[in-house]
């Protein structure tokens, strides 16, 4: 698998942004690729700032460029030779476009929650997340350092192989194990969610059928993880009903400090690693996120 090759980091000045300064500027390290660091204005705010300061904008835009650079300096990111760069406009248009510009392939952020939810990101980057046409990572104002414990969540779709093979990738940079994850819902479980509306079924879980989805998931990562012979993986299924609160819990049980989802894959009876499940799992993990876009992603639209 092609490692990434240009990286955007986008800087808002917040303290949460500058774990993610030191994330990007490690993976480009490790990539030998290219950085970009790039903050966007507020159009609204660059209107007040020219009526406040009697400037235009080119003047406006430079000011904040001598900003930015001072930020990116001041956060000590060492000899990485990385540019910077401001933009006017929708956030997410801004960085959307940015991607495309430069041809990037990772957009990395720095997400912090609040008091009443530690854990949820903004709006922007869940947006980012959904909709950017590029691998999108998601750093939390605690992440210090290279990742020691990285969980990826398959599905069996072509996009869970290329996140695993990204979780690979990133593990072996960083020194790190992967744990491989598939949630089975049974038709027990699946019952039950259809509020016990199915044929009753045997209250004990089907070992044999357990048995062959873990046969089947170490068949399907064995060929990913000879990639990166030198990483330790583990494959673990769970018999759950809700497969998002069951990663979560795995996350949090294992202490892992990245989560790596394809964000589009092979739906099951209800869901999976697609839409609400995704979603639900990147704005409530404890964690960093890597979301693994698949091929052919479209451009970003609001």
């Amino acid at each position: 698998m092609k490692t990434y090759s240009y990286l955007i980091a986008a800087v808002d000045f917040t303290p949460s942004c500058r774990n993610a300064l030191h994330q990007a500027v490690r993976l480009a390290t490790a990539n030998q690729a290219r950085l970009t660091i790039v903050h966007v204005m507020d159009e609204f705010l660059v209107h007040e700032l020219k009526r406040s300061l009697s400037a235009d904008q080119a003047t406006v835009r430079a000011e904040w460029q001598t900003r930015l650079r001072k930020f990116v300096d001041d956060t000590d990111l060492g000899t990485h030779d990385a540019a910077v760069e401001v933009r006017i406009g929708s956030p997410f248009q801004e960085l959307s476009e940015v991607c495309q510009v430069y041809e990037a392939d990772l957009l990395v952020m720095g997400v912090r929650g609040s008091l009443q939810e530690p854990n949820r990101i903004g709006v922007i980057a869940a947006k980012c997340v959904r909709k950017a046409p590029v691998d999108v990572l998601l750093v939390r104002e605690d992440a210090i350092g290279p990742f020691k414990q990285v969980a990826t969540c398959v599905d069996f779709s072509e996009n869970s192989a290329k996140a695993v093979r990204r979780a690979l990738q990133i593990a072996g940079q960083d020194g790190a194990s992967v744990d491989c994850l598939y949630v089975y819902q049974s038709a027990m479980a699946m019952s039950l969610d259809y509020g016990g509306m199915g044929v009753p079924m045997p209250s004990a879980s089907d070992t044999v059928t357990l048995d062959q989805w873990q046969d089947d998931l170490k068949s399907f990562v064995k060929p990913l993880s000879a990639e990166a012979p030198g990483v330790s993986v583990k494959t673990t299924v769970i018999e759950r009903l809700n497969i998002r609160e069951t990663i979560l819990e795995h996350v949090q049980e294992t202490h892992a400090d990245l989560v790596v989802l394809g964000t589009r894959g092979k739906t099951g009876l209800r869901e999976m690693l697609i839409g609400t499940t995704a979603e639900k799992i990147v704005v409530n993990a404890p964690c960093s996120i890597l979301a693994v876009k698949p091929d052919g992603m479209p451009k970003g639209t609001d």
